[in-house]
């Protein structure tokens, strides 16, 4: 445990139980301020994938936080949903007992396997709760976000509008089934898959084709889009990709450090998951600290601007761009703002703020 902490810098993991309650809160960095990041309810096949999963992702939250320019470090919980029957909501007043316990050093919000109504329930245990209901449902920003980040793209690797332009989306929850919508309303031609095929009827409304989970990956176009769960991008998946481009909400794409370098050498754009998807966390943190809304839907609006300037960096240095937003992220971390704060700083001056808040 300790060997796989430090290989992420981790700055530490705290682990409660109760009954068969079991979850895992993760705190990779607080230099720019406390943690803040989701709580996953999900199962989990073994403790150590749950310790993992948690760890990177609180890693990947840091990093999300320095490029987006928002004032707090990484976290992330992981509940290890209970096999037997239990009490949601006595679950979820314990997760916030547990969040109280580290006296703000992490802020929660909802993430894959957790709803609005459970952070109510956590909100009656602790003020440190940034997705309540009083706060909102940070998807449709994340999507807003990401679809910014894919016009970016596109435009930079293709020099080419969204209109037209092709995107296989992997994964319809409530990210997915937003950026759907918004691709087509811009005159995009969308696939789609997802396992729920309620979810897949509904994208179908809205004017997507549908193909199998199957099949997804190896759709002819210019995007692809992962919004599931992570290590969409892998050994066995790689070979399949038919794109120009990656850019889509799901963390931790890339299954393994390799796949980046390997995206690289096909000559496949990827656009860092933790850049492209931060519209989330830069919505829940200004509302969290009743920020303006001028703010954070500018911030949202200069993601694409930020993605340029890494992808500018990658090709004038011929090396995978999530390798720069690393480094970038980290030199942030080490109290040196770079790219963030010229993307933030053009962020400001800009009217833009209702191409977001026409999306959301």
């Amino acid at each position: 445990m300790f060997n796989r902490m430090q290989s992420l810098q981790m700055q530490g993991v705290h682990c409660f139980q109760y009954k068969s309650f079991r979850a895992v809160i993760a705190i990779h960095n607080t230099f720019l301020g406390p943690a803040l990041g989701g709580c996953r309810c999900l199962h989990y096949s073994n403790e150590n994938l749950a310790f993992d999963d948690a760890m990177r992702l609180a890693r990947g939250m840091s990093y999300k936080a320095a490029l987006a320019n928002v004032p707090h470090g990484g976290g992330k919980a992981v509940i290890l949903l209970p096999k037997e029957d239990f009490d949601r909501n006595e679950l979820f007043h314990w997760f916030g007992d547990c969040v109280e316990l580290l006296k703000g050093q992490y802020i929660t919000a909802m993430d894959a396997g957790t709803q609005v109504g459970d952070m109510d329930r956590i909100a009656e245990r602790t003020d440190y709760v940034a997705s309540a209901s009083n706060i909102g449902d940070p998807a449709p920003y994340t999507a807003a976000g990401v679809f910014k980040g894919i016009e970016a793209a596109l435009q930079f690797r293709l020099q080419q509008e969204l209109l037209n332009s092709s995107v296989a989306v992997q994964g319809l929850g409530h990210v997915g089934l937003k950026l759907v919508e918004m691709l087509i309303n811009a005159g995009a031609k969308v696939i789609a898959a997802d396992p729920d095929t309620v979810k897949c009827q509904q994208a179908n409304k809205l004017g997507a084709d549908i193909v199998s989970t199957e099949q997804i990956v190896a759709q002819p176009v210019d995007v692809f889009s992962p919004c599931a769960l992570g290590g969409a991008i892998n050994a066995d998946t790689l070979p399949l990709l038919n794109c120009t481009v990656i850019a889509g909400s799901a963390n931790n794409q890339l299954a393994s450090d390799d796949m980046g370098s390997a995206l690289f050498e096909k000559g496949i754009l990827y656009a860092p998951d933790y850049v492209i998807n931060s519209g989330g966390l830069i919505y829940a943190a200004s509302r969290y600290h009743h920020d303006e809304e001028t703010l954070y839907l500018n911030k949202i609006n200069s993601i694409g601007d930020t993605l340029i300037q890494l992808f500018e960096v990658a090709d004038k240095e011929q090396q995978a761009v999530e390798k720069i937003a690393d480094k970038t992220a980290q030199t942030i971390l080490a109290g040196e703002p770079l790219i963030a704060n010229k993307a933030n700083a053009r962020a400001a001056s800009t009217t833009s703020e209702q191409e977001v808040h026409h999306a959301a």
